[in-house]
């Protein structure tokens, strides 16, 4: 069986009848809804910096091949006759 963040099941049952003797039954639902939504938003935060970074990445690597392309175009003329 697996534990979760190295707790055994007694363990995790008197977590949880604390929880309810300090919170109630009642008020438990709304704090679980609660923390559901701060881990959503803190994922979604994550989620938009690593976005955020790769574009910069990847706009930079671009704009770096585009200024080497830029250094190397050999400007020549051709002379006609």
């Amino acid at each position: 069986m697996i534990n979760f963040l190295f707790i055994s099941i007694e363990e995790s049952f008197f977590i949880i009848f604390i929880a309810i003797i300090i919170f109630g039954p009642k008020k438990i639902p709304d704090i679980a809804r609660s923390m559901g939504e701060g881990i959503r938003y803190l994922r979604n935060a994550k989620n938009k910096i690593q976005n955020e970074i790769s574009k910069n990445n990847i706009n930079s690597y671009y704009e770096k091949k585009q200024k080497s392309i830029k250094k190397s175009k050999i400007y020549s003329s051709i002379k006609r006759n």
